[in-house]
């Protein structure tokens, strides 16, 4: 015998397809909402009133590795002042490096920084001369950890350091870029053309700006990378607030204050406590703790500060540390290190 719905049941099923379809045009409407407030946004950040938020979000997409979204909303010459300042914005000639030899304090202190924008730590290594230029063991090839590095050196911390090339997707951070010498010893990089450095000389003095191999001899510096732009000099901003912005983003950095203790700085970002900072906030903060001289160090997903075992700033990259060719890490000095 067929079954005969009775009115109650067909009202319910009457009710129950109409929920469905509420339920439906709720979830359309939301889709559609946040996609028109996607666009907005976008379209009040790229095209608004707000010069400041639209100048450090275009830096952020210039110094990305996909700088050619930004060109998708913007001409050449209209992107022309926005962009980024040079990584190679440095110094140039060869300046008088001071002498720290006889500076024996092997006391680390670890001052933290914080802001609205991001968090981080700066390392003050007191003698200049324990801080070197790690580099991967499989230059060429891959890159290691900073944290693999410090304990491959059998250091108690360390810092990213210069920039890498990866080809072809041939492994990660395995070719430095630009010139690279580690203990006196040339690794890599053309040594006949000046280049953005950062190094440290055999007698503990940090030295940034652009010079050829042969100046780096002698000067005697034991230890460099290529990367920028340089930050202080002198004890005074190098960068100025028309520089163009490389936008917000985890940030690491080193200096040198004037009694040769060496500063290490790294500041989180993109969610990881924080947004980031701009290299004026570096500039800012390298100046607020008697840097005399810094420069920028390779940021992004790069950036972290380990020291002791731990992170003083975890890497912003989700999938964990990033594979890197160099790192500065500070050298160990036995039981009797001081900190």
């Amino acid at each position: 015998m067929p079954v005969i719905q009775t009115d109650k049941s067909s009202a319910a099923s009457r009710s129950k397809i109409h929920r469905r379809k509420k339920k439906g045009q709720i979830i359309g409407m939301l889709f559609f909402l946040s996609i028109y407030l996607v666009i907005s946004t976008g379209g009040l950040v790229l095209y608004g009133p707000f010069e400041n938020l639209r100048s450090t979000v275009i830096g952020a997409v210039l110094t990305s590795r996909h700088p050619w979204y930004i060109e998708y909303f913007y001409s050449s010459t209209a992107l022309a002042k926005y962009r980024p300042v040079g990584m190679d914005k440095m110094s140039e000639g060869t300046m008088k490096a001071s002498n720290f030899s006889s500076v024996n304090d092997t006391g680390i202190e670890v001052i933290p920084i914080e802001a609205k924008k991001y968090s981080g730590s700066l390392l003050v290594i007191k003698d200049p001369k324990r801080v070197h230029v790690a580099v991967t063991k499989y230059i060429n090839n891959v890159g290691q950890t900073v944290s693999e590095m410090v304990k491959d050196a059998n250091a108690v911390g360390g810092i990213n350091a210069g920039g890498f090339y990866d080809v072809k997707g041939k492994g990660t951070g395995g070719i430095p870029m630009g010139i690279t010498v580690s203990h006196g010893r040339y690794v890599s990089g053309d040594q006949t053309v000046r280049q953005p450095l950062i190094g440290i000389t055999q007698n503990g003095a940090l030295v940034i700006g652009k010079y050829a191999y042969n100046e780096i001899k002698e000067l005697g510096i034991q230890d460099a990378v290529s990367f920028g732009p340089e930050l202080v000099k002198d004890g005074k901003p190098f960068l100025e607030e028309t520089d163009g912005s490389w936008g917000i983003a985890p940030r690491s950095a080193i200096g040198q204050r004037s009694d040769g203790a060496i500063l290490l700085l790294a500041l989180s970002g993109r969610g990881n406590g924080g947004v980031g900072g701009t290299l004026l906030d570096c500039e800012k903060i390298m100046l607020d703790n008697g840097a005399q001289f810094a420069a920028n160090l390779d940021g992004g997903y790069s950036s972290e500060l380990y020291y002791k075992g731990d992170f003083l700033v975890p890497p912003s990259n989700p999938l964990g540390e990033r594979y890197v060719a160099t790192s500065f890490v500070i050298d160990g000095v036995g039981n009797g290190e001081k900190h």
